[in-house]
């Protein structure tokens, strides 16, 4: 007899068992889409973990840290995973702390506060605007970093100039160092009793006090001369810390990258936030008087100078972003005013006096409004990932992306690195914060390319050694150094003290499992690189993510829109594998609104949902489609609904369906929580047969109105509320046979089956100049049915048919005739309005407010999160009723904190959501109804 084979478990998979005996089953994930989604960050690299641990307290954090020393397993920390150099991905443990996004403790008076490092920079700003307060380092991927990436790198951004880095703002952290012990650290004077109990308790400290002390001379000749630097360890600032009698530990860490102890929370400085701000635009005509006008207007006390040059201008867009074609270079100002006496009028005559001194292509663009002011910053934060659209192949790479000069040398440094990418041919955008002479270098480059490759490698090497010998600056600023930059740590500071770092992480990190390869590495940049994923559109710089309801919920990249392009694009993806995430998707848009780079994952979703539709969906939307015996079906349920609506009933109902639901999602159910519609026993069509055509009837009216399902058959007001308001306007609109616009088919996979429909739809709307309609889903299902029917025969019909769709809000807002509206009203109602998703994705943000905000007796507010998913999504509140109420909790906080007596929106699925998940604490209607309220208002007058 032979010998059985032995099936041994995977190493990773012992791991995680063993992870999850330490920390909670619930916290700890290795199967194939959470490491598929963990083995990218932002940056050029790729490393498949080999478990993730999703930590929820410092026991959790020091667990896991002295489980991976005690089997020399690497160890990444990981928040956003915004980083552009690597630093966020590794080959054994991902410790995210995504679920640590607390703000712990806000004194106002001495302001600071306790924060978690999961939570991100833009909600942590937002909590703090309502104090007044802000954190003031700003990357430009502030609406998705994390603190704790922050801490880890140093970050800084746009408003540098005023603010400092992270390091000038943080006094205290508590770190875990590799022991499993945890450290309070702070500034400590060195006779502080404190400080001598610390430096016994901790052996690494005590080395670190003795090393700074017997090589302050090396330390101090080999300090970095430009204003800002995050490469290597900050010696320097312990150094400076010790003459003044201070153990300055922050210092230390912050800008550490993970690799000598993890965080569990900060203790942030903040400051006030300034009482108005105004940002300008100057096209500059050469570029050398950049460089001349950069001291003068530093005179102003500026608060962010921030620089693009020709290259730059050209791969985003001039014509898009309304920059002259003949400007070399355009400089972002920003100035602030803090208190009552600064006149920023004043301020900005001196900007334009100052600016009209060099050769401009026109005046300088100035913005004092919120949202002027935010469109002139548009282009410059979504820089980077909009590179992704310049060339399919070509891709921005950052390896030499964020150098540091003295700042009087920066236009010097642009010319030469102009010149060096010309020389090379390669496409090149460089920005950055000219204030600081802080350069981001963004190459396009197609590294699966062997010349482009070669590029590549010439570029890193003599731009990093021209930074440092020809301009005396520092390779690393504020991205942090990474896997990107490790290897030129030891060029930039030299053998000497490049040894003392080692010692540094020796002493902290004695067995090497702290993020190994960061920061202290001999290992070349090319290590790594993710070529594969560099040919695809997807950016992955997690701006999705920052929009995405599920990962909103779960704060785990698995459960994300970046995590899903990563599952659904992968080679090895398999329905079976990842039918978890494939089905957790919402389809909300929200990422493909949010993408610069144009990426949709959500079709790239419903693409693999096509390949596996849902078989109970089919059954159900194949019974609707027979209009007839569909509609007699829910007449029936329409008259009982008075008896089968009822709470008792409900749970009844909840119970017996559970087996049918089931086919549907696991997570299907019919919740007694949920707040259904009431049905109409006499459906819109049935209600306006005047405006149906008889067979062979020629159209009476240039205008359809596309009703959908829900203003069909539910007895809400909408449809009638959309009719009205058309007629109002000198529209008598025509309903012509219809079918599902195809949106909730498609979300189950029945690609098919939707199609039918559309078809349908596409035949009976042909001969109409408008059609008009009220349900956000629909519109924007209208809208892109050319995608639906690429390449095929209908694309031409579906196309024509695209550019005819009209949302009421825009028809209202675009109409020549303005019907009289109640010029007051007695009592005033606060109104918020909810964007819906779909809505939003097909392109109507602005006139659903615009329309709100004019209404008699109407005081519009602008919301918090107004923008952001609640989490109805069609069917997904019944697909997973509780996920929904998650993610819906966060918008009843927003309503809320508005004050709003009624929220407004243009979704069916939104106005049942939010009727569930607000309790009555506001009133929710369509936009289309708010409207015909002031027209029948001003009747009654």
């Amino acid at each position: 007899m032979t010998a059985p084979i032995l099936i041994l478990p995977e190493r990773s998979h012992a791991m995680a068992s063993d992870l999850r005996a330490a920390v909670g089953t619930e916290k700890v994930k290795d199967d194939y889409s959470t490491l598929t989604a963990y083995a990218v960050d932002a940056s050029i690299y790729r490393m498949t973990p080999q478990a993730v641990v999703l930590v929820e307290s410092e026991k959790d954090i020091d667990a896991t840290v002295r489980y991976a020393v005690q089997r020399g397993i690497p160890l990444t920390p990981r928040a956003a995973g915004t980083n552009l150099t690597g630093s966020a991905i590794g080959s054994g443990i991902i410790l995210d702390v995504s679920r640590l996004n607390r703000l712990l403790e806000l004194n106002r008076e001495e302001r600071w506060a306790r924060v978690q490092p999961g939570i991100v920079l833009a909600e942590l700003n937002t909590q703090l605007g309502q104090h007044g307060l802000m954190f003031g380092p700003d990357p430009s991927s502030g609406d998705m970093c994390k603190l704790g990436g922050m801490l880890a790198n140093n970050s800084s951004g746009p408003h540098t100039l005023r603010y400092g880095a992270v390091n000038d703002n943080v006094a205290a952290l508590r770190v875990c160092l590799q022991s499993g012990e945890w450290l309070d650290a702070k500034a400590y004077g060195l006779s502080d009793p404190n400080c001598a109990d610390l430096l016994k308790a901790h052996r690494p400290l005590r080395d670190l006090q003795l090393l700074l002390q017997e090589n302050a001379t090396l330390i101090a000749q080999r300090r970095p001369t430009v204003s800002k630097n995050s490469c290597g360890y900050n010696l320097f600032g312990l150094a400076d810390g010790l003459a003044r009698g201070c153990f300055d530990l922050p210092k230390l860490f912050v800008g550490s990258e993970g690799t000598l102890g993890l965080f569990s929370e900060a203790t942030i400085r903040l400051v006030e936030k300034p009482r108005a701000t105004l940002t300008a635009l100057i096209h500059f005509h050469r570029l050398e008087d950049v460089g001349d006008a950069v001291p003068k207007l530093l005179e102003l006390s500026p608060s962010a100078l921030e620089v693009m040059d020709a290259n730059t201008l050209n791969l985003i867009g001039r014509a898009k972003h309304g920059i002259p074609a003949e400007a070399a270079a355009t400089l972002l100002v920003e100035l602030d005013a803090d208190g009552a006496g600064i006149d920023l009028r004043a301020q900005a005559e001196r900007m334009t006096d100052i600016s009209r001194r060099y050769r401009l292509t026109s005046d300088p663009v100035v913005a004092f409004d919120l949202q002027q002011r935010e469109q002139l910053w548009k282009a410059r934060k979504a820089l980077y990932p909009t590179l992704y659209r310049f060339d399919p192949r070509k891709k921005p790479i950052n390896f030499v992306d964020d150098v540091v000069v003295p700042a009087e040398r920066i236009s010097e440094l642009i010319r030469y690195l102009e010149e060096f990418f010309a020389g090379q041919r390669v496409p090149v955008a460089i920005f950055g914060h000219i204030g600081n002479g802080n350069a981001h270098i963004i190459p396009l480059l197609d590294v699966n390319d062997q010349n482009d490759f070669q590029k590549m490698v010439q570029g890193y090497h003599e731009i990093h050694q021209t930074v440092l010998g020809r301009f005396g600056g520092s390779i690393c600023g504020e991205h942090g150094d990474g896997r990107v930059r490790a290897e030129y740590v030891k060029t930039m500071f030299g053998p000497e003290l490049y040894d003392l770092f080692v010692r540094v992480k020796q002493s902290f990190d004695p067995s090497g499992v702290l993020n190994p390869g960061i920061k202290i590495s001999d290992r070349p940049f090319t290590d790594h690189i993710d070529y594969v994923r560099l040919s695809k559109p997807c950016a992955t710089c997690a701006k999705c993510n920052a929009v995405c309801p599920i990962y909103d919920v779960f704060q785990s990249e698995d459960m994300s829109s970046r995590g899903w392009f990563e599952i659904v694009t992968d080679k090895n993806y398999s329905y079976l594998n990842s039918k978890r995430v494939v089905e957790a998707c919402l389809n909300c848009k929200s990422c493909r609104s949010a993408c610069p780079a144009g990426v949709d994952v959500s079709q790239l979703i419903l693409d693999r949902r096509a390949e596996h539709p849902n078989k109970m969906a089919g059954v159900i939307f194949r019974f609707q489609a027979q209009s007839a015996r569909f509609e007699r079906f829910l007449k029936f349920l329409a008259r009982y609904q008075p008896m089968w609506d009822r709470p008792l009933m409900r749970r009844l109902l909840d119970h017996l369906t559970k087996p049918f639901m089931r086919r549907l999602a696991e997570t299907a159910r019919l919740s007694p929580q949920l707040v259904l519609p009431r049905l109409a026993r006499r459906h819109l069509r049935d209600r306006y047969p005047e405006l149906i055509l008889q067979a062979g009837q020629a159209s009476r009216s240039p205008v359809a109105y596309f009703h959908g399902c829900a203003a069909n058959y539910f007895d809400d007001g909408v449809g009638d509320a959309v009719i009205a308001v058309l007629r109002k306007h000198g529209v008598v609109p025509e309903l012509p046979p219809q079918r599902c616009s195809g949106t909730p088919i498609e979300t189950y996979g029945h690609r098919a089956l939707a199609k039918e429909g559309a078809r349908v739809n596409l035949a009976s709307m042909a001969g109409y100049d408008k059609v008009v309609t009220g349900c956000a889903s629909c519109t924007l299902m209208l809208k892109d049915y050319p995608t639906l029917f690429a390449g095929e025969p209908e694309q031409a019909a579906a196309q024509a048919l695209a550019k005819r769709v009209t949302h009421i809000s825009e028809f209202v807002s675009q109409s020549p005739v303005k019907p009289a509206m109640a010029s007051s009203q007695p009592t005033r109602c606060k109104v918020a309005y909810h964007s819906s998703c779909h809505l939003r994705a097909a392109g109507v943000t602005k006139e659903p407010r615009a329309i709100l905000a004019g209404l008699p007796g109407v005081e519009y507010v602008e919301m918090p999160d107004a923008d952001r998913c609640a989490g109805g999504a069609g069917t997904y509140l019944v697909k997973d009723f509780e996920t929904s109420q998650r993610i819906v909790e966060r918008k009843r906080r927003a309503v809320e904190l508005s004050g709003a007596e009624v929220v407004a929106t243009s979704c069916p699925a939104c106005m049942i959501q939010l009727r569930t998940g607000l309790h009555g604490a506001a009133e929710v209607k369509h936009v289309a109804q708010l409207i015909q309220d002031a027209y029948d208002a001003a009747d009654r007058l």
